[in-house]
């Protein structure tokens, strides 16, 4: 098997396995709601495992960061500072019951600002960084910074624009979906590059000696 077909592997293992844990993560967040919140804590679980796999990669071809420190580094940072137990931990370090619900309520800032500015920074700084490294075909490593500018300003328009009114609810909630949407989307389009790549290995002719001569054959 020659370099071009490993990589090719690479590319397909790691994209395809990727590709559907995070298509796992955007159904169990759209599914686990209600009866079943219970199993919401699965989907910072297969997003943790989805990110894992596609940065280190199932071979060094498949890494989305080419494994090059500095990106691989930022990229896990944030799905760990972003996962909910940080949050739950600096929430837990405010004082309460003081009887002072202003002094409560300006701890629990002075904790939280700071964390949301680093996962803030963190997430700009990894999109931008994929997207750099340029790993993925035909300028798809930007997608996911398509993808969290589109969900940032849907969540933002849903809060700061929308008005809370019985008429807007829907619109609303259209554009809370969209992070669900564009995370299931990223999903897919791994999926589709992992089986694109298998396709490439498949019709790249395998080169083998013989008799001392070079036959190529399909593989």
């Amino acid at each position: 098997m020659t370099d071009e077909h490993r990589a090719a592997r690479a590319r397909r293992r790691t994209w395809v396995t990727g590709g559907v844990l995070v298509v796992l993560t955007a159904l169990v967040g759209v599914f686990a709601r209600f009866d079943l919140a219970r199993f919401h804590f699965l989907k910072d679980v297969l997003w943790a495992l989805a990110v894992t796999v596609l940065v280190i990669g199932l071979g060094r071809a498949g890494s989305i960061t080419a494994r090059r420190p500095i990106a691989s580094i930022v990229v896990l940072l944030q799905v760990a500072v972003a996962s909910p137990l940080l949050p739950a931990f600096l929430s837990g370090l405010a004082p309460r019951d003081t009887g002072n619900l202003y002094e409560e309520e300006d701890a629990y800032m002075a904790l939280m600002m700071p964390y949301f500015f680093a996962v803030f920074a963190l997430t700009v700084a990894a999109v931008i960084l994929i997207g750099i490294i340029g790993a993925l075909p035909h300028g798809c490593s930007w997608a996911p910074a398509v993808v969290t500018a589109a969900s940032a300003l849907a969540s933002a328009a849903a809060v700061a624009v929308v008005p809370l009114t019985d008429e807007a609810g829907p619109v609303r909630r259209v554009l809370f979906e969209v992070p669900g949407a564009g995370m299931l989307l990223l999903g897919v389009l791994a999926i589709v590059l992992g089986v694109r790549a298998e396709r490439a290995e498949r019709a790249t002719p395998v080169v083998t000696e013989r008799g001392g001569a070079e036959v190529s054959i399909s593989s």
